[in-house]
């Protein structure tokens, strides 16, 4: 992690090759060279008029990997009005409306997780770069599982990596202190 950091550090603070803290850069603007995205934002590619890609995320010393993430519809059984609800969803999650939906998200219906359907709110993506990208990513993708605590754990890490976005930080030193303070909320 000392490694990666340093890596970032030095790309913000000496190569100038990333955006430094607090400066807004769009890729979709055209303000940045790279960006992480999710296909619902891939959207916002407009027109072609500067080379772009899209790629898988690069394979690490363990190999390829992809993490999605997901969201779920349901209706409580104990609700006042649980049978409409449960209509709703019927109708909100049927085969045509799950098809309107995946114009935001990629659809969990196999029949409908195609560069076909995917295309139809990305016309910018080659269907290649759909399937590569997107589908296959989907497929072999897992959800990580988080900690009870995440919001608390997520806020704590950020205030604790401030100290590192300064030109003159020490990468080692402030990991060490992020550590320091998450490992109460961790319980080791």
């Amino acid at each position: 992690m000392v490694e990666a950091m340093t890596f970032l550090h030095r790309a913000v603070f000496t190569d100038k090759a990333f955006p430094g803290p607090g400066t807004a850069a769009d890729f979709f603007a055209g303000d940045a060279a790279m960006t992480v995205t999710q296909i619902s934002r891939a959207s916002l590619l407009q027109d072609a008029t500067f080379g772009w890609d899209l790629v898988p995320l690069p394979s690490g010393p363990k190999g390829e990997y992809s993490v999605i993430g997901q969201a779920g519809l349901g209706v409580f059984k104990k609700s006042p009005n649980a049978a409409a609800a449960a209509d709703f969803l019927a109708f909100f999650t049927n085969p045509a409306n799950s098809a309107k939906l995946a114009a935001y998200f990629p659809p969990p219906r196999a029949s409908q997780l195609t560069a076909d359907t995917l295309a139809k709110s990305n016309p910018l993506l080659k269907p290649a770069q759909l399937q590569q990208v997107v589908i296959a990513g989907i497929e072999k993708g897992v959800v990580k599982p988080n900690h009870t605590g995440q919001a608390e754990l997520s806020q704590t890490v950020r205030a604790a990596l401030d100290p590192l976005w300064r030109p003159e930080a020490d990468v080692k030193a402030v990991l060490t202190g992020v550590c320091a303070k998450i490992k109460p909320m961790l319980g080791t």
